[in-house]
């Protein structure tokens, strides 16, 4: 690549003929034009709005549908008097051992216009009865969460609960339908139509699910905004990423999503606490969804779409306006040997593949399988804790904003351990010490203690879910590698649908979920272990080098010094669709 540089300000007939190997990718050209200037600047502040909008979509639910863990039945007759929420529960509802020290469920089974008409305070005495009924309605503390959810306003409580994680589910499989419909738009239409399509689809959506009231009405609202969930953040990567220089792609877009991201959801639980009101809250959340009037302004299009259409022409103009912003001058006979090499490559046979090559032969299929499952119980484990944070005993704002802020230094220290330790190390000891830090939560009685806890495991697992987008991409062969990457991305949105139910087998026993976080967890750092380590290893080309890859490899292997480049980045191909 140096010396294509040197050859930009002077190229003759024979070396624009020598070059032209060289310019077959939109990679190769770009140096020339400027691959980290201001323009490249310009696209990471453009990702701003996207990082935001995937933060919202991933947990606004979560607050919209919360539900304070002190309820108990409403008792009508006792509304009308002048006793205390506190008197209420002493003189109606049973006792328990468990917290919040009373059943949530049942009241006791008690006439209670009589004993008012009697005359006597029924403060005065203990009621005792063991008989209890059913709760019809019930009664909320909002001291902790000061405002009523949906899940309050409906009732969604004890035999009921189940509604707020089918919700969630719900959302997660409007991603999933999402992924394949907004997936062809982008494949056929373009990038940029496909973020403006998801965006308003979010946009509507969040809007619709602010005038819900009832269940399969918000239900129905949350589904169709799921489609705009991962394609909100998916489509603006894969653009920005085009246009970055390939040594600065994993570092710069990693640390600017992070900031973005991690600030976003740092904030968000914040904004629930002071708008108060759910209903205002879901409008607000969607304030930024409204980048979609401004997107076809602050993103470009794909540059690798055009070229597989052949819109060579809106290519050279792409690659024209980047140099006049970057101030680069480079010598015009770069714009054709670019284009002829294009021509060229479009010409030649290339290998193809479906995704049912990956499991043709057997070590191949091994590999995508453990890729898949460590995934999967990663996404699981991740959720996990993301939705177990409401069953701690302190305020469900300050653990998730501490647990959220997170995700950068999290992305920072995956950037220096990361090439230096390996992939396969690095998953295994991510994966290994929460399931570790999940097994003392469960264990300490201290909240404080369970908070440090939880916090420290989500920031191991921020580190687990970046591995487990590189790995897949660095491991996969090039011809399936953008099928496989959407094979375990669709099977992990089918993963979070199982996540949320993990926080209602608190139900069960209180230490529950954090014992199936910990097996899970357990799980998935035993499976990376087998997978081939791909640090230093150029990227498999093919179905037979993805299937060769990594044999010269045995358990024990440490990853040794990278020695060469990869054809693309990580991330970049992660992205690819």
């Amino acid at each position: 690549m140096k010396n294509n540089r040197n050859l930009g300000n002077s190229i003759g007939p024979t070396e624009t003929t020598a070059l032209r190997p060289k310019l077959e990718t939109f990679d190769d050209v770009l140096p020339y034009v400027g691959d980290y200037g201001r323009y490249q600047w310009l696209l990471l502040l453009s990702l701003l709005p996207y990082g935001i909008i995937y933060a919202i979509l991933y947990f606004t639910q979560f607050f919209i549908a919360i539900i304070p863990a002190e309820h108990w039945c409403k008792i009508d007759e006792l509304m009308t008097t002048n006793f205390t929420q506190e008197d209420r529960v002493q003189i109606a509802i049973p006792s328990s051992n468990e917290y919040p020290y009373y059943d949530r469920c049942y009241r006791k089974d008690l006439n209670f216009t009589k004993i008012l008409r009697s005359g006597e305070d029924p403060r005065s005495y203990q009621l005792w009865t063991n008989r209890t009924i059913k709760c019809t309605s019930w009664e909320y503390n909002y001291t902790q969460i000061p405002y009523p959810s949906i899940g309050t306003e409906l009732d969604w409580v004890c035999d009921r609960e189940y509604l707020v994680s089918t919700a969630q589910s719900i959302f997660f499989c409007g991603s999933i339908v999402g992924g394949f419909l907004i997936g062809w738009i982008a494949d056929h239409k373009g990038r940029i139509p496909a973020l403006v399509a998801c965006t308003t689809l979010g946009l509507f959506g969040t809007i619709a699910t602010a005038n819900a009231n009832s269940f399969w009405s918000f239900a129905a609202c949350r589904f169709f905004t799921g489609w705009a969930f991962d394609n909100c953040i998916n489509i603006p990567l894969i653009i920005v990423l085009e246009y970055m220089a390939v040594s600065k792609r994993t570092l710069v877009v990693n640390v600017a999503f992070g900031l973005f991201f991690a600030a976003a959801s740092t904030i968000l639980p914040w904004m629930a606490y002071y708008i108060s009101n759910w209903r205002i809250f879901t409008y607000v959340s969607a304030l930024p969804l409204l980048s979609v009037f401004i997107t076809p302004w602050i993103l470009p299009e794909s540059a690798r779409w055009y070229v597989s259409n052949g819109r060579m022409d809106k290519v050279l103009e792409k690659l024209k306006r980047i140099a006049s912003i970057n101030r680069k001058k480079p010598d015009p006979r770069i714009y054709d040997a670019f284009a002829n090499a294009n021509v060229e490559m479009s010409a030649r046979k290339r290998e193809s593949a479906t995704i049912f090559d990956l499991f043709k032969s057997p070590r191949l299929a091994r590999n995508t399988i453990l890729l898949v499952l460590f995934w999967c119980l990663t996404v699981i484990s991740f959720d996990g804790h993301v939705y177990s944070l409401k069953l701690l005993q302190s305020s469900v704002f300050v653990s998730f904003s501490l647990a959220c802020s997170t995700e950068l230094p999290a992305g920072l220290l995956l950037t220096l351990l990361l090439d230096r330790w390996g992939r396969r190390l690095c998953g295994f000891l991510s994966l290994g010490v929460t399931c570790l830090l999940s097994i003392a939560e469960l264990m300490l009685h201290s909240t404080v203690a369970k908070l440090t806890m939880s916090v420290m495991a989500r920031f191991c697992l921020n580190m687990a879910a970046n591995i487990g987008l590189q790995y897949a991409v660095e491991l996969l062969p090039t011809p399936v590698r953008s099928q496989g990457v959407s094979l375990i991305h669709t099977v992990g949105i089918i993963a979070h649908t199982l996540a949320p139910y993990i926080t209602d087998s608190a139900k069960i026993w209180e230490s529950f979920p954090m014992l199936i976080i910990s097996t899970v967890s357990f799980m998935g750092a035993m499976f990376v272990l087998f997978l081939p380590e791909t640090l230093g290893q150029d990227l498999p080309q093919t179905i037979n080098q993805g299937e060769e890859f990594g044999k010269d490899q045995n358990f024990w292997s440490l990853p040794s010094k990278q020695k060469s480049l990869f054809e693309q980045p990580p991330h970049y191909q992660a992205c690819e669709r």
